[in-house]
C-alpha cells in the first residue's frame, strides 16, 4: 500500500449508531510512517471514532489545519493532551475572531483556543502563508488566490476588527495536495477559496492539470444555483478520477456532483477508507 486516507469526522455516519456524525471534517494521511491529520473536526467524534477505525492518534506525526473554524479546530485540546508534542501547520489568520451570520443571527465560529494555549498543550505552531511541504511529495497549497468572480465569497462569514465586523476573506483556507504513483490528490477542508480556484492553484504549483483523487469539504451547498452550475462547468477543464464528496459539500450539491461526474463520484463519510 503507498498511501491510506481515512476519514474520521465528516457530517454523516453510516447507519448503525456505533459511529459519530459531526458538522466538521478531519481525515487521516498515511504513509510508511508518516501519520499526517489534516483538521481535527468539533472534536465530538474525533477519539470516537478513530478508536473505531483503529487509529492511535498518540501515533500522529503531523497535523495541518486548513482554516480557523471552529469544526475543523475544536478536536486540538484532546489530540493534544492525548499526544503531546507535535507540529501543527496552518495560516497566520487561523486566530483572526471569525463570525457568522445566518437569518439575522451573529454567532462566534472561530477556533476555540488561544495560540498561547495550543502551544502550552505541546502545539508547535509552523503558521505560514506560501505553500509549505509537509513531507516529501506532500505539500499545502498556501494562499490561493481568487481568481473566478462567483467563487472565494460568503457574506455570511465575518471576521471582527475592534467593534465592526467585516467579510472575511478566509485567506487562511488551505488545502494539501498528495503527489502519488496514481497521480496527485487534492484534500480540501471547506474550499472556502473556491474549488475552481483550488484546482487552478494547484496547477499552477504542480503544472499538472488533472486529479487522482479530490476529497472533502467543497462548500458548495452555499452556492446559489446559478453559481453552482458555474463551478461544474468549471470543472470540466480538469481530469477528475474521482471526487469524493464531504462536509460542506450539501445534499443538493452532491446530487449535481453524481448527475454531472457518474461513477467516479463518491460519498466520503465517517470511515470512508481510500488505499492506494
Amino acid at each position: 500500500m503507498e498511501l491510506r486516507i481515512t476519514i474520521i469526522c465528516e457530517n454523516t455516519a453510516p447507519a448503525g449508531g456505533r459511529w459519530r456524525g459531526e458538522h466538521g471534517f478531519c481525515a487521516l494521511i498515511e504513509r510508511g510512517k508518516e501519520k499526517i491529520l489534516f483538521d481535527t473536526g468539533q472534536g465530538v467524534g474525533l477519539f470516537h471514532n478513530a478508536e473505531l477505525l483503529g487509529v492511535d492518534l498518540k501515533e500522529i506525526t503531523e497535523v495541518v489545519l486548513s482554516h480557523g473554524h471552529y469544526d475543523h479546530t475544536g478536536g486540538l485540546r484532546d489530540l493534544l493532551q492525548q499526544r503531546g508534542e507535535v507540529r501543527i501547520t496552518a495560516h497566520p489568520h487561523i486566530f483572526q475572531p471569525k463570525y457568522a451570520r445566518r437569518n439575522g443571527q451573529m454567532r462566534y465560529i472561530g477556533i476555540p483556543y488561544s495560540k498561547q494555549a495550543i502551544e502550552g498543550w505541546g502545539g508547535t505552531l509552523r503558521l505560514c502563508e506560501q505553500a509549505v511541504e509537509i513531507a516529501p511529495g506532500i505539500i499545502t497549497t498556501g494562499v490561493v488566490p481568487r481568481l473566478t468572480p462567483f467563487e472565494g465569497k460568503d457574506e455570511g462569514l465575518l471576521v471582527k476588527k475592534g467593534d465592526e465586523f467585516e467579510q472575511d476573506r478566509l485567506l487562511d483556507d488551505l488545502s494539501l495536495i498528495i503527489d502519488t504513483s496514481h497521480g496527485q490528490i487534492i484534500l480540501l477542508g471547506c474550499a472556502h477559496a473556491g474549488l475552481i480556484n483550488i484546482l487552478s492553484h494547484t496547477k499552477e504549483l504542480t503544472g499538472k492539470d488533472s486529479f487522482f483523487w479530490v476529497i472533502g469539504g467543497t462548500h458548495l451547498g452555499f452556492y446559489r444555483p446559478e453559481h453552482l452550475e458555474e463551478i461544474i462547468q468549471g470543472l470540466r477543464a480538469f481530469s477528475i478520477q474521482n471526487l469524493g464528496a464531504s462536509h460542506c459539500t450539501g445534499l443538493y450539491a452532491a446530487v449535481r456532483l453524481a448527475q454531472e461526474m457518474g461513477h467516479r463520484f463518491h460519498f466520503c463519510n465517517v470511515g470512508s477508507v481510500i488505499e492506494i
